[in-house]
């Protein structure tokens, strides 16, 4: 069998190489990494047709995932549409989990993240067809006791990288299904011995109900009287719970999309080539190209002098990779530019940078 799958493989070599029906050809990538990238697929493809059933091949084992299912795809009730239910993260309403402890194993990084979606925006007096994304920011806090200090509690996201609520009447950039956002933390903070909590919540005043603030993602209950390990806070105020006799107020049904991410030992690589940024007349249109294994996110960064970068365009987090840049961020004097991508193990690449002139008249 394996040398009859080899026989077949070579024959398709010397018919023309024909690559995987699903393989995709960027043609932003230079031929030198296209060739080491075909090359790669193509060795995969062979060695799956040899293996046996239920046997798989991977370069580096998966990050595993602490949450209250085991399939983090379920997490899609409230925030992908429909009704929301409330589920919205505020400055008076945060959600907590209880996930069980770090499993063994050698892990090299920790992550706490949230899946969130229909971030809210506000119309233009001026001009009702136009809308403004309104401005605030999710954090999330990790503790083996549902009590949380600020040496607990991480940045997670901004609403204006959130996924926007969908208006059935206006046309909005930026609508989409809910995403998965990540926050790196000490590994200490996972404990392999006792339960981990994980809550989010909001410090912005403005998100005091589903009709301003973004909501929160949720899988479906099993069948059956699960223990109870979510529950909702309504009593903050733009803080997490302090102490454990108030936490846990309300426990909750659905299960919360909060989860841990644990990311073994890896070799692997991102690189970010064919870095390319289009001139038009208010803004620049980068182009390029991101190789890697499962690339999440990638965006522009800016630079007045290539030592301090700051990232200036929202995330992309599949191919193409294209993303805009308003003429106005950019220095009188002109600025650097660069593109980063990052993979699911948290390792990330950078292009090469690219000098754009600004506006000395600014």
């Amino acid at each position: 069998m394996i040398f009859y799958c080899f026989v077949s493989f070579v024959s398709a070599l010397l018919l023309g190489g024909v690559p995987p029906a699903n393989a995709q050809v960027d043609p932003l990538i230079p031929d030198p990494f296209r060739q080491v990238e075909e090359s790669v697929r193509t060795k995969t493809s062979a060695q799956a047709v040899s293996l046996s059933e239920g046997e798989t091949i991977t370069d580096a084992p998966l990050p595993s995932y602490l949450s209250l299912t085991d399939d983090l795809s379920r997490f899609g009730r409230f925030a992908d549409g429909g009704s929301d239910s409330n589920w919205y993260i505020g400055f008076n309403n945060a959600w907590i989990v209880r996930l069980p402890s770090r499993p063994p194993g050698k892990f090299v990084k920790a992550f706490i993240g949230a899946k969130i979606g229909r971030a809210k925006t506000t119309p233009n007096k001026q001009r009702p067809w136009e809308h403004t994304v309104i401005a605030g920011k999710v954090y999330m806090a990790v503790a083996q006791r549902p009590a949380f200090g600020s040496e607990n509690s991480f940045f997670l996201a901004e609403t204006s990288d959130i996924p926007l609520e969908v208006d059935d009447s206006i046309y909005r950039p930026g609508t989409g299904r809910a995403q998965w956002f990540w926050a790196e933390v000490p590994m200490e903070l996972i404990s392999d011995t006792e339960n981990n909590y994980l809550i989010v919540w909001s410090p912005t005043r403005a998100f005091r109900d589903s009709k301003h603030a973004p909501i929160l993602a949720a899988a479906e209950a099993s069948g059956g009287a699960p223990e109870i390990g979510a529950w909702n806070n309504h009593s903050i105020l733009g803080v997490p719970p302090r102490s454990e006799n108030s936490a846990l107020e309300t426990p909750v049904g659905f299960k919360p999309a909060l989860a841990v991410r644990l990311v073994p030992e890896n070799e692997e690589t991102v690189t970010v080539t064919a870095f390319e940024a289009l001139s038009g007349e208010n803004e620049l249109l980068c182009r390029f190209s991101a190789i890697g294994r499962d690339i999440e996110q990638a965006w522009i960064e800016m630079s007045p002098d290539e030592l301090e970068w700051s990232r200036v365009s929202t995330f992309a987090r599949h191919s193409p990779f294209s993303l805009r840049v308003p003429r106005s961020l950019i220095g009188p004097r002109g600025s650097y530019l660069r593109a980063v991508a990052r993979d699911a193990y948290g390792n990330e690449g950078s292009s090469a940078t690219l000098f754009v002139l600004g506006d000395p008249s600014r």
